[in-house]
């Protein structure tokens, strides 16, 4: 059996990740802040394995490995992730310091703690591939370049997701000559928590693309950031 670790498994991505892995009779590991408020996790049908980790708890996060420490897994999915503020506090001129640094614990630190702690578990497993749930919003290279960009807007958020592309595109040249299959996507704008409930795209229809992705992915494709129809994204 196929084993696959999602983070912020109790909402959004996250959930309909554990439903569709499950679904296809996957052993799921799905950690969330939360796990006693966790009710619709709690409802999904098969082998799914709820824990609770905080991905900004170090200590919380080794707990987890070493529970499973003889279990190999395939897929390690960081997809735990916060927006950050959506008021003036994360507009130049007026960044909230103290939003930003825990913003960039949860959307970039936390998945690197969780890539190092899991990794000796995805060596063990057989499709060794650890994913990022970033955003095209962390991209360099397009802002101020597409139509709907505007001035202004939430570098809190921008930021965050720029340095996990940054780390994750050196894990991906670190970790190429060991087999590691780094999978960099954004999710494209979907009704979620952070990406708002008057997004146009709906989480089934995306995580059904982004697990395509995962599935063909291979150690040559590391240091690609994609789009979740597989277009790749400019850095």
């Amino acid at each position: 059996m196929s084993t696959v670790l999602i983070t912020g498994a109790s909402r959004g991505l996250g959930l309909e990740f554990v439903r569709a892995y499950a679904a296809d009779g996957w052993k799921v590991i799905a950690t969330c802040r939360h796990p006693e408020m966790a009710t619709d996790l709690k409802r999904v049908l098969g082998e799914v394995l709820i824990r609770e980790m905080d991905v900004t708890r170090v200590d919380q996060i080794q707990a987890v490995a070493r529970e499973f420490s003889t279990q190999p897994i395939d897929i390690v999915i960081n997809n735990a992730g916060v927006h950050g503020p959506r008021d003036a506090s994360s507009t130049f001129g007026n960044i909230d310091m103290e939003a930003w640094m825990e913003t960039m614990r949860v959307n970039t630190m936390g998945p690197v703690k969780v890539a190092e702690a899991f990794l000796p578990h995805l060596k063990a497993g057989c499709q060794k591939k650890l994913v990022f749930i970033s955003s095209r919003a962390g991209s360099i290279a397009e802002r101020g370049s597409l139509p709907h960009h505007k001035p202004g807007g939430p570098y809190i958020y921008r930021s965050s997701k720029a340095a996990l592309n940054a780390v994750a595109k050196a894990m991906g040249f670190d970790l190429r000559a060991e087999g590691i299959s780094v999978v960099v996507l954004h999710p494209g704008w979907v009704k979620t928590e952070t990406g708002g409930w008057d997004a146009p795209g709906d989480v089934a229809s995306s995580v059904a693309d982004m697990r395509k992705i995962i599935r063909d992915a291979t150690p040559a494709d590391n240091g690609v950031f994609r789009n979740v129809d597989g277009a790749v994204i400019p850095w």
